[in-house]
């Protein structure tokens, strides 16, 4: 079997999160080649941070935001493009829309609809769109925004990928656009497994975001949420890692027959093997993960210095590389000097875990989005207490499920809320039947239910559920 796995801007460029958890899932599946499939914004030289099994048979690149010349590909017609034009009227629908797309590409996934940019239907588009609801704004900025909207899901809709058994996308976002056209075309099946729920994640950048005027957030949610809607009608299956993301799927989704859930899982017996430490004097603590915004490293900057004002002996390694986001590296390292936290907060940059997880009494996560972090699952293995922000799949792990109720591995407190990080913190340090207790429930947890054998025999039989 050769599965065609699909990263957005991840694997193998980017370490951590959903590339740890591809590059470990791709290991432990010798018996099945994999191609790997990396889309990513605009052509650069980059340096993978990982090394291929030899299970990686094959490598495929695509720029969403590159001019290809799709030769080989039927230009969008008169017909076709009367097609789009009615499909496509503002404000849509996102779930009817997708419906209508999922249609058009049924019947003409061999077409580069790139060129339909080029046609006079797509200008008088421009024009009726602009003269109806945005006749105030700058015509050039107006045009080049609609380009960057458009162009790589346009992309996404045209690429051809080598030739797969199973697709199986790792997001929905353009990688699942994509992932679906290929799937028709090569009449192969999809497979979707969401850490993070896209539509989600996309709206809060698109409010958020200071670059994008009021007149075009709507139209940017709306694109986002059809292109999910898009990829779970596509699917032919949908996972992810946690029960929670299921309720924000079935916004755009109502085959739920088609979905499941899969945890993660963690190799148990390399973790367990560590020996927790007991002594906290002094008191460690580390944040594993990437210094960059979304792991909100500031706030744990914010929690170690109203720690540090309570417990004396405390210290914070923040563990993980410090190159991805530069300038909120040199902000992190600005706030502790602010702080006078320098003898109190060390930088080890990337490092072999396993060296760090047996100085440490508790994890720190202060994450403002995550998927189902693996970094917690392997702190549990080892016994290590967690004190984390209530995101993604983190109070399931923390505090158990319905079908999991031996207590609590750990304290769960609001995202950006660097006091309540502090308190849970505290609480470990102060209360020793407390966070030796959670120490054993966190090892009960993740023998139990977040085994990297479960989690692989799982996909394995998910793969060979489609397959023909």
């Amino acid at each position: 079997m050769k599965v065609g796995i699909i990263f957005e801007g991840t694997y193998p460029y980017v370490t951590g999160g959903v590339s740890s958890w591809g590059n470990t899932l791709m290991q432990n599946m010798k018996d099945i080649e994999f191609c790997v499939i990396h889309l990513g914004p605009e052509p650069q030289k980059r340096i993978p941070k990982y090394t291929f099994s030899e299970n990686i048979v094959d490598y495929f690149e695509f720029f969403l935001f590159a001019k290809y010349n799709f030769k080989h590909k039927h230009k969008v017609d008169k017909r076709l493009g009367e097609y789009l034009k009615e499909t496509i009227k503002y404000p849509f629908d996102e779930k009817k829309m997708s419906e209508k797309l999922y249609d058009i590409l049924l019947k003409y996934h061999n077409y580069d609809f790139t060129s339909i940019l080029k046609t006079d239907i797509y200008w008088d588009f421009l024009l009726y769109f602009y003269k109806t609801y945005i006749p105030y704004e700058d015509f050039t900025n107006y045009y080049w925004t609609l380009q960057s909207m458009l162009l790589p899901v346009l992309n996404s809709m045209t690429i051809d990928f080598p030739k797969c058994d199973v697709y199986h996308t790792i997001t929905t976002g353009y990688a699942g656009v994509s992932a679906v056209v290929n799937g028709l075309r090569y009449n192969v099946p999809v497979i979707l497994t969401e850490h993070g729920i896209y539509h989600r994640e996309r709206q809060l950048e698109v409010l958020k975001a200071d670059w994008i005027k009021d007149e075009y957030r709507t139209a940017w949610i709306k694109l986002f949420n059809t292109i999910s809607a898009l990829t779970y009608k596509g699917s032919n299956k949908i996972t992810t890692l946690f029960s929670k993301n299921q309720m924000f799927e079935k916004e755009f989704c109502e085959d739920t027959e088609k979905m499941s859930v899969i945890p993660n899982g963690i190799d148990y017996d390399r973790f367990s093997k560590l020996e927790y430490r007991k002594e906290k004097n002094p008191y460690i603590v580390g944040l594993v993960g990437r210094v960059v915004e979304i792991k909100d490293i500031k706030t744990a900057i914010k929690a170690a210095k109203v720690v540090k004002e309570k417990i004396d002996n405390f210290k914070l390694y923040i563990i993980g590389p410090t190159d991805e986001e530069p300038e909120y590296f040199q902000e992190c390292k600005e706030m502790i000097e602010i702080f006078k936290l320098e003898d109190t907060i060390e930088f080890t940059g990337k490092v072999n875990v396993l060296d760090y997880y047996p100085k440490l009494n508790v994890l720190l996560l202060s994450s403002v989005s995550e998927g189902q972090p693996l970094v917690i699952l392997e702190a549990f293995a080892a016994g290590i207490p967690v004190v984390t922000t209530d995101v993604g799949a983190c109070s399931e792990m923390i505090y158990g499920s319905e079908e999991d109720i031996i207590g609590d591995a750990g304290i769960v407190v609001k995202p950006k809320d660097f006091i309540g990080l502090a308190n849970g913190l505290i609480k470990l340090y102060e209360d020793d039947n407390f966070r030796m207790n959670a120490s054993k429930i966190a090892k009960i947890r993740v023998q139990k239910r977040y085994r990297l054998d479960q989690m692989i025999k799982n996909y394995r039989d998910l793969y060979l559920s489609v397959v023909k």
